[in-house]
């Protein structure tokens, strides 16, 4: 369905990715589905100096079941990208 307020952009987002200019982290479990790594693969290639780290031991809910990791992680690239 579309919102007259918020319609769907027409193109697709990947060939896009390369718009983005922030810094980018994706965080990956290493027993997350192959789906979701080929997915961050392509955005961590299409992003400029995107990082993408894989957790191991965790699926697709790390924050639950690694918090302090996780947390370690975020926490750390906020502070690596401040302005």
């Amino acid at each position: 369905m579309n919102h007259p307020d918020y319609p769907l952009r027409n193109k697709p987002a990947l060939p896009r990715l390369h718009e983005i200019h922030v810094p980018t982290l994706l965080l990956t479990g290493d027993a997350d589905i192959p789906d979701v790594h080929a997915h961050a693969g392509a955005i961590e290639a299409g992003i400029p100096n995107a990082r993408r780290v894989i957790l191991s031991g965790v699926g697709h809910l790390m924050y639950l079941e690694k918090p302090e990791e996780f947390s370690h992680l975020v926490i750390d690239f906020i502070d690596q990208n401040k302005d």
